[in-house]
Formats: C-alpha cells, structure tokens, sequence
C-alpha cells in the first residue's frame, strides 16, 4: 500500500475563516480510498459551514467537490482500483442500506445524512468513505473540469428540477443564479422546459444564466409580477429556491400554479424556523426539499449526459487558481470579486 506523506489540507480555523496546514493522512480504512486531488473547488455550503454552523469545529477539514486519483484502496475495497481517475460524491454511501438499495443514496442511514458530507477534498488528497458506492471513474476522454460539478452542484441543481416531478414542456422560475441556480438552469433547460424565468441582478450572473438556457432573466424587486404576467396569472409549473432564503422561497409559493411544485436546494443555515405564506398561494401546491443525489449511478448517469454533450457546466469555472491560495480563493468566492462564480483549485 502506497502511503501518503503530509499533505497541505484547507481547514475551518475559526468563524468564518479558513487556513492551509499540513496534516498526515492515515491509510486507507475498511471502505475507504485515499484520493489523490488533481482538481477541486470552493462551494457555497462551504461558507455557511464556517460562518453559520458553530457544531462545526475548526480544524475540521474543508471541501466536498473534487476530481483525483486513487492512490490507495483500504480492505473490501472492489470497484475502483490504484490509479483510476475518480469523481466523488459529495455526500457518501454505503450501498447497502434501505436508503441506498432505494434509490436515495445520499440519506444513507449508515453513514449518517445530513452528515456524510465529503470533508478535505480541498487538499492534495483525502479519504473518501463508501469509495465504491460514492465514487465512479471518469471516462478516459473527459477533462477534470468537464466532470467536477457531477459531484455536487450539477447533481444539485438537476435535483431540484427532478424532485419536482417536472414534465416536459413545463415552465419554470428560478430564483437566484449563483453556482446551483444556474445547474438548475442547465437541467430546466435539458428537460425541455417550455419558458425558464431565471431571478438575479448581478450583472455577472444574469448573462452567464442567459447564456446556460433562461429565456428571460428578471429583477428580484420585480419577479413575482413579471412572472405572473408573463404566465397569464396562471403561474409557473415549477419555482425553485436556490439562495436559501426566507423571501425567495415565499416568492416562490407567490409564483408557483395550482397543483404546481416549489422546490427548494438553498441552504437556511443562518434560520431556525421557515414561514410559508398561509395566503392564496399556500392551497394545493407541493414543497419539496432535495439532499445533493449522489452514489455512483447518479455519477454515472450525469457523466453520460456530459459525454453525450447534453449538459456543459464548465462556463461556470470562471476562475483558476492554485491550491496554495485557498485563503485568497475564500475571500474571493465570498465577496463575489470578480464576477466569480466557481474556481477551478488544482
């Protein structure tokens, strides 16, 4: 078994900050694969983690998006071998649990969701749990950058679209175009939706959401009118909540028809308790909430769209930068410089 000497790992150092330290990586456990990283990124669930979630310690290391090597596979291990070049999972799996064997990998009740999150895959390499259910290779002719958003926000974003019960030929709104906006976008758009309304106002981010699909992109300040008399006052089929947030997701009961669906995948780590509005737009609609799908035949499924050239999220890596500027790559991420929307870590 190859061992791995120190690598340089991105922890959680404090509220709202991170650092670059070194750190030994054991061997690879029962289950497990160490993973070499050749390409990774920063998320947004990566800041509510070190700004909003104090159970969160720091030390704890950072990072769930991530493309590498397998380097070294622990005991039961069948798979994926040394020197497969791997996409994983965001959230982890056993495979083997009622859950997992149904189809919902990423609620695996042996690995504990919401808690089987991927942590340290902003590093020069991480041990990933479950490898042979939460990862899967990458065909041979696909970059690293072509594969990286299969292991979270792509799956995401195509879950909100999915979860929702979406038909062909269905309209959707879709409020907020950050990074899993705008994977929503690209899976409105894969699905056949009839007319996406896409809510944003940064410049940035209104013309990449243009760009991935939205017929028309609309003022937050405004949405909720234009979209219901772009629709006739009938509404949109579908309204998805992508920011986390409690006005968006009441813009989106505002927005949705009669027996329509609001699907949520923000994240609300700053809120406790959601309010729905109890008015005309609380009756006989549906709300659901979507986990990141995960498992390796969700990885498997969204490369095959990707290969097939159904589905490029790769616009959205706006910005490169090496690993050894984590901290600077935070700072940007978090203040929007830029225009940044993901950056490429390698």
């Amino acid at each position: 078994m190859r061992r791995m000497p120190n690598v340089r790992v991105c922890i959680k150092d404090g509220p709202g900050k991170v650092s670059l330290v070194d750190m030994a990586l054991p061997d690879p456990g029962p289950g497990q694969a160490l993973i070499r990283t050749t390409l990774t990124s920063i998320c947004g669930s990566d800041i509510h983690l070190i700004d909003e979630f104090p159970d969160i310690p720091a030390g704890v290391p950072m990072g769930h998006e991530a493309i590498g090597v397998v380097e070294a596979v622990g005991e039961g291990v069948e798979r994926i071998r040394v020197g497969d070049r791997v996409v994983a999972s965001c959230l982890t799996s056993c495979g083997s649990c009622e859950p997992c064997t149904s189809g919902e990998p990423q609620v695996c009740s042996t690995h504990g969701a919401p808690m089987n999150l991927l942590f340290g895959a902003q590093a020069e390499a991480f041990l990933l749990n479950g490898a042979d259910f939460s990862c899967t290779t990458i065909p041979s002719g696909m970059a690293d950058r072509d594969a990286l958003f299969a292991s979270d926000i792509l799956s995401t974003g195509f879950g909100a679209i999915e979860r929702a019960d979406f038909r062909e030929g269905q309209t959707v709104a879709i409020f907020a175009q950050g990074p899993v906006g705008l994977c929503a976008t690209i899976a409105a758009k894969t699905y056949g939706a009839s007319a996406i309304f896409a809510v944003e106002s940064v410049p940035e981010r209104v013309a990449m959401a243009r760009r991935l699909g939205a017929d028309q992109v609309l003022d937050p300040e405004t949405a909720v009118e234009q979209i219901m008399a772009l629709t006739g006052g009938r509404g949109v089929d579908v309204a998805v909540e992508a920011l986390g947030r409690q006005q968006t997701l009441t813009n989106c009961f505002r927005v949705v028809r009669f027996g329509g669906t609001v699907s949520s995948v923000g994240v609300y780590g700053a809120s406790q308790e959601l309010a729905i509005p109890c008015d005309g737009s609380f009756y006989h609609r549906r709300f659901v909430t979507t986990l990141c799908p995960s498992g390796r035949a969700r990885l498997d499924h969204l490369l095959g769209l990707i290969e097939q050239g159904r589905v490029d999220a790769t616009p959205l890596l706006t910005h490169a930068m090496p690993l050894s500027q984590v901290v600077r790559a935070y700072e940007m991420f978090r203040t929007r410089e830029d225009g940044v929307l993901k950056i490429a870590l390698s």
